[in-house]
């Protein structure tokens, strides 16, 4: 089988087979990957392929949605974006930060600021345990050769952000 994307072709797979691709092995820039329960599902497959042609504009939506998250501290998950931000601003050391954030003034930047530096590094389909429905994931990072830390989102099949959670 073949998922059926206007932008990465000939992505192979085969039903009941959970799908895990590097970049290298579609054309991407991220890992992607997709839980074999879904791929035994035409119309689920169906839902990935349209993500995946739209997954540059998922990542905006996310930026937007952390950067939402971040201007309301009554946010249940304020406090969670928020440790990300300050773990890689506070934690991490200069030269780090400096090829992380080339160019920028780590001291005045703000959090809303930090998140348009993140980058896709994994994007997939998902069955979500607490809806047990398909959603989609995405995890963002910031270069990840300088930290495995991750601001994971979750999309419904709407391809809006309902969920975010900080993993490492």
């Amino acid at each position: 089988m073949y998922i059926k994307t206007n932008k990465y072709q000939d992505i192979e797979y085969e039903k009941g087979e959970e799908i895990f691709l590097a970049p290298e092995e579609f054309g991407g820039s991220f890992y992607f990957d997709v839980e074999e329960d879904l791929t035994l599902d035409d119309e689920a497959m169906k839902n990935v392929a349209e993500a995946l042609d739209e997954v540059d504009k998922m990542v905006e939506t996310a930026k937007d949605f952390l950067k939402e998250i971040l201007l309301d501290e009554g946010n249940e998950e304020y406090g969670t974006v928020a440790y990300f931000m300050e773990y890689h601003r506070d934690e991490m050391d200069e030269d780090t930060l400096s090829e992380i954030f080339p160019s920028s003034d780590i001291d005045t930047m703000t959090f809303a600021e930090m998140v348009e530096y993140l980058e896709v590094v994994r994007f997939g389909s998902i069955i979500d345990n607490k809806t047990e429905e398909q959603a989609f994931i995405m995890d963002l990072s910031f270069d990840p050769d300088l930290t495995d830390e991750l601001m994971v989102i979750y999309f419904n099949l709407d391809k809006q952000p309902y969920y975010v959670a900080h993993e490492s």
